[in-house]
């Protein structure tokens, strides 16, 4: 329902398109008793409306236009509303209910979702704020355990923050997923060098080894007679 007045019959046949017309403006009828004064009559010419009412915030619009913002933001270390948006984006729309119209809109809002949070991830740990990126990054995860570039996006948030353990768990986390369905995630053990000593390495983007998978996703390779140890280097063999 909109801001805008809309006409019973309308909304009805709008929210409820498999129903008859009477069926489908008692269920309205019935929504409308259940949300008391967050629903307003209006009357335009000799047409009567259902209407939201007058100054009432609604959080799928604040999303929507926070992520307009967003989109239009260049740099993502001055954007205000981060935390605010990271929070309207963590819940599926409307949970729990299950009339048959919400079921396209909360999936059309969660592939929104998905794709705003990896961007805040990804955006917010290239200027260094960690807690933020990690966050919007965990969300996407939680959600689609198997989203590969939203795993990547959250373990690069994780090494820039300094965190390598956790990292680790979330690479491990990922592999585990994908060999319960038998799925060989391409490249993605690029993350870490061929090396004894991978955790200790701070790297912020995928470096590309060779050698073969061991144990849970860790790469080993025959001892190296030279370590380059820092910020993005390689071991080299």
């Amino acid at each position: 329902m909109s801001t805008s007045p809309r006409p019973a019959g309308e909304l009805a046949a709008l929210l409820w398109p498999g129903r008859d017309r009477d069926t489908a403006l008692g269920t309205l009828a019935g929504v409308c008793d259940s949300l008391g004064d967050l629903v307003t009559e209006v009357t335009v010419g000799p047409v009567t409306g259902l209407r939201l009412a007058e100054g009432l915030d609604v959080d799928v619009q604040r999303a929507f236009a926070l992520l307009r913002a967003w989109e239009q933001q260049r740099c993502a270390a001055t954007f205000p509303a981060a935390d605010e948006l990271i929070g309207l984006l963590s819940q599926d729309l409307l949970p729990g209910w299950t009339d048959e119209w919400v079921q396209p809109e909360r999936e059309r809002f969660r592939q929104v979702r998905m794709h705003a949070l990896e961007s805040l991830c990804r955006r917010l740990t290239d200027v260094g704020r960690h807690e933020p990126a990690i966050r919007a990054g965990q969300l996407v995860v939680t959600t689609d355990p198997l989203r590969e570039s939203a795993r990547r996006a959250l373990i690069e948030a994780h090494l820039a923050a300094g965190s390598v353990s956790e990292a680790m768990h979330q690479y491990e986390a990922f592999l585990e997923n994908c060999a319960k369905l038998g799925i060989v995630p391409a490249e993605f053990n690029t993350f870490f060098p061929p090396s004894p000593a991978w955790p200790v390495l701070h790297v912020r983007r995928p470096i590309h080894p060779g050698g073969g998978p061991i144990g849970r996703g860790m790469r080993m390779d025959p001892a190296p007679r030279r370590a380059q140890v820092g910020m993005g280097a390689g071991v080299r063999g």
